[in-house]
């Protein structure tokens, strides 16, 4: 029976693990070509863009325009050629991609798939006629009467070949074969720009060269690091062979550990995939880098200007053509005089309103910035240091402390979700005046000004009180702090993941020509959701330390608002361990929790709970350095109280109080850095395994505590569960810091000389799981 019942598992294991690689291949080839669709989309929003402008440039020119207005629409104009020839080169390079990924997939890696998982059932159907065999041979006590049937238990066993036994199945219930799909470059993109774009061509001139050399070193690094994993993958898989062989090679051996012999085969297919995967991978990028290294030099250094469809204009992309130099605020304000004529006359346009922060407009008021070019007017204020783009309300109201502070920012009729321009400033307390527009121009209550920036300056100026209900005067302009950036100096290059908020990319922070990455913050959310994002930013500047993501800056002058941080090119750990864990030394798993936990004790230090502590919330930087990231639930405080119950927390890696009560402290962060050490040792499994968040609750509740994965030293197990034997402590040495690294294994040694400051470690009360 005990055979019987380990046949059985097997069985349901191997179904598993069937449907579970099926689904993971049929979704990573999903993933690609759903890349090649987002890239179309892109190309045709490009395409708009660019037809928007052309229209806009030739309408200036055919009225004979000249000045401010005619330099923008061509600077515009001359920013879309560019975005579309990136974009263009990137719908090239992934329908590339994509019919490489779908070659690999049919020729390779499906196959390779299909027949390992066939010699496993196989290898299953012989250990099922092994067990038939001694079964018949152990019950074959039959009296005459029953030798006939005896007989034919005996031959129907002889008749089971592993070989053959699924044959007849395959031909039942074999899937239809799957078919190459065409992927071809949709001609009809291009068929309404003039120039010199073609299908499935890579366009390479001055303006798109630095993109594609960037492309190019982004792949080399990952075709290095595929090397390096395809090694690692093809030795593991050589040790499985060499431990099957050894088991087939003594029959004995073999049928006294059939359940370890079949175990070894499972494995081995696992391995004999991953490293087929990885080939079709490594393949890929190899062509690819071979695709844009031929482009490259075929162009050589004499790098082509591109073309602005007859536009006679040289326009530079990195100077501003929309103001001569030392341009003073009150001088910026002029181009936009042309386009008072065109407005009509406001219903109560002369009227200025004073909003208290939490006042709503009223439902008859209008404000009328919506008549307002609002592209030309932000093309102005953007160059004003007291202007600070989208930035929320409650972000803004963080910069204005004392009275006579006063900035100014973009915002949204709640009502009507058009853009309006608002001053904000302290006086009293915090105050928002929405600027108003009639027909004489911009105003508060007094005079009305051509440009916001003339209004201003002549407010501040002049020490006149902006409404009379309010008595602000304006005194200290609140200027852009140097993490503030332009969103212009941001060049999104490549999605990398997706976030809470919206999509994360790997990109160019363009002053220091630094690799950065950047979440941004989709456009669609309510101004709740915008703050929690900005949260995480405003936290993260805060911050300096070699285990925690670099903050680099906040982009809000514009939709999209982005955070940028330091690019780290490991990935995020989770992944990390998945690919490389197994592979890892005792000491560097377990220096990679010494930099977690100096990253935690960090932002302890700072009244910092992170609150959302795992691996897939670390980085992997170089020499394995790991970092921490995602701050998104972070909270600065001593102690914090959740008030919308358990929505999105992450179940398996919050402590029980915190789930019990709602109440966080950097108490439940050791908690979860146990989990997080766990995942490190486990090589990058889930906590909790076969567990729903319900399940591991209930059991965690009750006492349990998962056991030391597989490898897993004793006292690294005994060190997060804080029980085993502990050596004295030395003179002078803290109680927390002995109770902490005082451990009696050559594996930690490297943390009784790098003794972890995480202070709080050992006054949890809890034996943290392995």
């Amino acid at each position: 029976m005990e055979k019987l019942n380990e046949i059985l598992h097997e069985k349901k294991t191997v179904k598993k693990q069937y449907l579970e690689e099926r689904n993971h291949l049929e979704n990573d080839f999903s993933k690609v070509q759903t890349a090649v669709r987002t890239q179309k989309q892109e190309y045709d929003k490009c395409l708009g863009k660019l037809q928007q402008d052309q229209a806009k440039l030739q309408d200036l020119k055919g009225k004979a325009k000249s000045g401010g207005k005619l330099d923008k629409a061509k600077l515009d104009h001359k920013k879309s050629m560019v975005k579309l020839h990136i974009v263009h080169n990137n719908y090239v390079l992934s329908l590339e991609e994509v019919c490489l990924h779908q070659k690999e997939y049919l020729n390779q890696t499906l196959p390779e798939f299909l027949d390992s998982h066939q010699a496993t059932q196989e290898a299953l159907a012989q250990q099922c006629k092994d067990f038939l065999q001694s079964f018949y041979t152990n019950t074959n006590f039959c009296s005459e009467d029953f030798c006939d049937m005896s007989k034919q238990i005996s031959n129907s066993i002889e008749e089971i070949v592993p070989e053959n036994h699924f044959v007849q199945f395959i031909d039942a219930f074999k899937s239809d074969p799957i078919e190459n799909v065409t992927f071809e470059f949709d001609d009809g993109l291009i068929s309404s720009v003039t120039g010199d774009l073609k299908a499935d061509t890579i366009q390479l001139n001055a303006e798109t060269h630095e993109a594609l050399k960037t492309r190019l070193q982004s792949l080399e690094e990952e075709e290095s690091t595929t090397k390096q994993e395809l090694e690692s993958k093809e030795e593991a898989l050589k040790e499985v062979e060499d431990a099957i062989t050894q088991l087939e090679c003594s029959p004995k051996d073999k049928d006294n550990n059939m359940l370890l012999y079949l175990q070894k085969k499972r494995e081995r297919h696992k391995c004999l995939l991953e490293v087929t995967e990885t080939k079709a991978k490594l393949e890929i990028q190899s062509q690819m880098i071979k695709r844009i290294k031929e482009s490259l030099d075929a162009a050589g250094d004499d790098m082509p200007k591109m073309l602005d469809n007859g536009d006679d204009c040289d326009v530079s992309l990195t100077s501003d053509t929309n103001q001569p130099p030392n341009s003073t605020i009150a001088k910026a304000g002029k181009p936009f005089k042309s386009l008072f004529n065109k407005f009509k006359k406001a219903d109560g346009g002369e009227k200025s309103t004073h909003y208290e922060p939490n006042d709503v407009p009223d439902a008859n008021h209008t404000n009328n910035a919506h008549e307002v070019n609002s592209s030309d007017v932000e093309a102005v204020l953007e160059e004003q240091e007291w202007f600070h783009g989208v930035l929320p309300r409650e972000e803004v109201q963080r910069l204005l402390s004392k009275d006579g502070d006063f900035l100014v920012r973009e915002s949204k009729n709640k009502r009507t979700s058009e853009v309006q321009y608002v001053l904000s400033a302290f006086w009293n307390g915090h105050k928002h005046f929405i600027i108003q527009y009639g027909e004489g121009g911009w105003r508060f209550e007094g005079d009305s000004f051509p440009s916001i920036p003339e209004l201003v300056t002549n407010q501040y100026k002049s020490g006149t009180i902006v409404t009379a209900k309010s008595q602000c005067i304006l005194s200290n302009p609140i200027i852009k702090e140097q993490w503030q950036l332009n969103n212009d100096d941001i060049a999104l290059e490549m999605k990398i993941g997706n976030g809470n908020f919206g999509e994360v990319y790997k990109g160019i922070y363009k002053p220091k020509n630094q690799v950065v990455a950047i979440k941004t913050c989709r456009d669609t959310l309510s101004d709740d959701q915008r703050k929690k994002f900005l949260q995480e930013g405003r936290i993260l500047k805060q911050y300096d330390h070699p285990n925690i993501v670099q903050f680099i800056g906040i982009a809000a002058q514009r939709q999209p608002v982005m955070i940028v941080m330091e690019y780290v090119a490991g990935g995020a750990l989770l992944s990390y361990l998945r690919k490389h864990g197994k592979s890892q030394s005792k000491k560097q798993l377990t220096k990679m929790c010494e930099d977690a936990a100096n990253g935690m004790a960090y932002l302890e230090n700072k009244n910092c709970i992170h609150r959302d502590l795992a691996a897939r919330n670390c980085l992997v930087g170089d020499n394995n350095v790991v970092k921490i990231s995602d701050f998104g639930m972070s909270r600065e405080e001593e102690e914090y109280t959740v008030s919308d119950g358990l929505k999105q927390i992450p179940i398996k890696w919050t402590a029980p109080e915190a789930l019990l009560y709602g109440k966080y402290t950097s108490l439940c962060d050791v908690w979860s850095f146990g989990i997080l050490m766990w995942e490190i040792f486990s090589g990058g499994l889930t906590p909790y395994q076969g567990m729903s968040n319900a399940q591991a609750r209930e059991r965690v509740d009750a006492g349990y505590r998962m056991p030391a994965s597989e490898g897993t030293p004793n006292t690294i197990y005994n060190f997060f569960s804080l029980t085993g034997y502990r050596m004295p402590a030395s003179e002078g040495t803290p109680n927390a810091i002995y109770n902490f690294y005082s451990l009696q294994d050559i594996e930690c040694q490297h943390l009784r000389e790098h003794p972890i400051p995480f202070k709080t470690f050992p006054l949890t009360g809890y034996r943290m799981p392995a």
